[in-house]
């Protein structure tokens, strides 16, 4: 079967355009032979359903979308889509072949519903022949597990994810992580090609990075597109093949930093294109963010389409701007002075600087930047006033920003050693030298942040794992009472991570907040102990005292505590437990092991 993948870069909704381009792409699939061409999951509806009122009318034009391309196409396609369930959008794929267009999702929930409650636990997912293969499409790490764990009869799984990259979720970033990421394990367990598509481009401010791939299921890398462009990938994919491949490609060793700078220029990038902004401008103040955040437009953007207002606090920030702006290049009409006015009041020059700022952005058209970072929105309080429409980095934990500042100085040296040098710790409660130096005090404020944000662990178990019950308390309480600050985060930002801060914050005004438990103080040692106490031996007595009916104030506990346990996820609360499953961070479902997982890049 030859199989061939269209990573193409699209607006959500632009069906004509789309269609157009879909069409010029199923031409020269075709012209290679290929028998089936697959689409990246945005290319039609971007990757966030629209509104509910909006809904009716997007679904029309998406079918008259559809109904046109089914006689326009040159080779048989599986287009996914976001289609309707309920009052729900659900992801589906369209195999569009002679002259049939078939919904493959619903076609196997239907056929699962179908078959009645003996079918397997594990049925609903697509299993469907095509071209001498038997395919099953994944649309989530969730349904790539199900083909894990339940007997399809598959030749071929097709990914198609809704998730854009994330910086601590490797296999976001497809093909260039196949050493770090789960598909190598998938192709092993379930003994099917696996097949990658890539989405490529930034939607709802989720970055795609494309990196299409082929996988043999014995772990040989047979086709890879590149990453951050548009490609056609067609490989030969043969169910009967049990390898070697004739002419294996070699995986790549993986990049975070690299791979996260090259999606935040392409976020940037487009994010002034859907805006309609002929560049962007921002604030060099003289800090590690503004700088970084002024090297990242110049690099998307190119130096003639940044706008810099220099605002130094200090000579030493002076220093910093000046050596900065040389180094970017960045036209001297380009750069606007800010002249202090208010001596000694550094809040009020901040201020001052953000209103110039929106009148350079109202004069020119173009898009203010912020250089707020995740870990200042989560503990600092926010400015008094902000100008910005866009915080790149604020997605990004300081740590992150430090490590991306290496790497943009290993490219060229563009970020001054004093602006490194200068990286501002938040002030948390406890927080102390005992850690070490700056970097070291704010790798662990990123580590427990990060902890409790991404991968959703009970503050009890962050203490268990790193100590400090105090510091973690702290952290975690200033996170909370700045969540509840108005204005708190600001202009929204370039998606990151696999949890963002919005979504991992608590509900606004809840006045219970989490303490450090030892284990016989959290639910599953009450449990413990309870089952230890109801299987002791009663005293005769005591038997008879005890009423025949009603419920004792203990057993009502008891059952309650039962109930907590059976209603939580597997029944396990700790990540750590490797007894039970894994734990769940964010929206793309995975976590990492956290006795190897030490921040937010790898350490390779």
């Amino acid at each position: 079967m030859k199989l061939a993948i269209a990573q193409i870069k699209t607006r959500a909704g632009a069906f004509e355009e789309t269609a157009r381009r879909m069409v010029e792409c199923s031409r020269r699939a075709a012209e290679q032979g290929a028998e089936l061409l697959v689409f990246p999951m945005a290319a039609l509806c971007g990757s966030s359903p629209v509104q509910p009122v909006d809904r009716e009318g997007f679904m029309v034009d998406l079918a008259d979308c559809v109904m046109g391309l089914l006689d326009e196409l040159a080779c048989p396609c599986l287009i996914p889509v976001l289609t309707e369930l309920g009052d729900a959008s659900v992801p589906d794929a369209l195999l569009v072949a002679d002259g049939d267009i078939t919904p493959v999702a619903i076609s196997a929930r239907l056929g699962a519903a179908a078959a009645g409650p003996e079918s397997s636990e594990g049925a609903g997912l697509p299993e469907f022949s095509f071209a001498g293969a038997r395919l099953g499409v994944a649309f989530s790490y969730d349904d790539l597990d199900v083909y894990n764990d339940y007997e399809y009869n598959v030749d071929v799984i097709i990914y198609l994810g809704g998730y854009g990259f994330a910086v601590d979720d490797p296999s976001s970033a497809l093909g260039s992580s196949l050493t770090e990421g789960r598909f190598l394990k998938d192709a092993e367990t379930t003994g099917a090609w696996i097949v990658g598509v890539g989405s490529l481009g930034c939607y709802d401010l989720q970055v795609f990075c494309g990196s299409s791939f082929v996988l043999a299921p014995w772990g040989e890398l047979a086709a890879q597109a590149p990453s951050l462009e548009e490609a056609l990938l067609v490989c030969d994919v043969d169910p009967s093949a049990e390898g070697p491949l004739a002419e294996p490609l070699t995986p790549e060793v993986y990049d975070a930093p690299l791979m996260t700078w090259g999606a935040l220029s392409m976020g940037l990038s487009e994010t002034c294109e859907l805006a309609g902004a002929p560049g962007a401008c921002l604030v060099a103040d003289g800090s590690l963010a503004s700088s970084l955040v002024a090297a990242l437009a110049t690099d998307a953007l190119g130096p003639e389409r940044v706008r810099v207002l220099a605002a130094p606090a200090g000579d030493a920030a002076e220093q910093v701007v000046s050596d900065l702006l040389r180094s970017l290049r960045i036209p001297a009409d380009h750069i606007v002075r800010h002249a202090r006015n208010t001596a000694g009041n550094g809040a009020l020059e901040c201020d001052l600087a953000q209103v110039e700022l929106a009148a350079l952005a109202r004069e020119t058209g173009f898009l203010p930047l912020g250089a707020r970072d995740k870990t200042g929105r989560a503990l600092e309080e926010p400015p008094g006033v902000d100008a910005s429409c866009l915080c790149p980095l604020g997605d990004l934990y300081r740590s992150d920003l430090l490590a991306l500042a290496h790497l943009r100085n290993t490219m060229s040296p563009v970020i001054p050693a004093l602006a490194l040098a200068s990286v501002e710790v938040p002030e948390v409660e406890g927080l102390s030298d005992e850690l070490g130096g700056a970097e070291a005090r704010l790798g662990f404020i990123d580590l427990v942040l990060s902890s409790y944000l991404e991968w959703e662990l009970p503050l009890s178990d962050i203490v268990s794992e790193r100590g400090r019950a105090e510091l973690v308390t702290a952290i975690i309480s200033q996170l909370r009472a700045c969540g509840d600050a108005p204005r708190q985060f600001g202009a929204p930002s370039l998606m990151m991570s696999s949890r963002t801060l919005g979504e991992g914050m608590a509900p606004f005004g809840l006045a219970w907040v989490d303490r450090a438990r030892p284990a016989e103080g959290r639910l599953a040692g009450k449990l413990s102990s309870l089952a230890d106490k109801d299987g002791a031996e009663e005293e005769p007595q005591e038997r008879e005292e005890r009423p025949e009916s009603g419920v004792s104030h203990e057993q009502e506990v008891r059952d309650l505590l039962g109930y907590l346990r059976d209603f939580s996820a597997g029944g396990v609360f700790s990540p750590f437990d490797t007894s039970g499953p894994a734990g769940q961070g964010g929206r793309h479902g995975e976590s990492p092991s956290p006795s190897l997982w030490e921040g937010p890049f790898s350490q390779n």
